[in-house]
């Protein structure tokens, strides 16, 4: 999508240096600061969500207990396992 970026001459003026002083360019330096806004609004969701936060504290639970598997073959034989109860 292509759009134009109207901003306060001073907001501009502190994205062009902190653009240079991160080595990028002006237009990677907003993609960055937008991917960064939204991945951090998808966090305030998941932090808001109790059973989203349920499920994270089981998950991590399970990873220190061993109770994962890895591959592809190892969830077939795990499905396999459950059909068959």
């Amino acid at each position: 999508m292509a759009m134009t970026l109207r901003l306060d001459p001073q907001l501009e003026a502190e994205l062009r240096l902190a653009a240079e002083e991160d080595h990028r360019s002006v237009h990677q330096t907003v993609v960055l600061a937008v991917e960064t806004y939204l991945a951090l609004r998808e966090t305030a969701e998941v932090r808001a969500d109790p059973e989203a936060l349920r499920a994270l504290a089981e998950a991590r639970q399970a990873v220190q207990e061993g109770d994962v598997v890895y591959g592809t073959n190892a969830v077939r034989d795990l499905l396999k396992g459950r059909q068959a109860s």
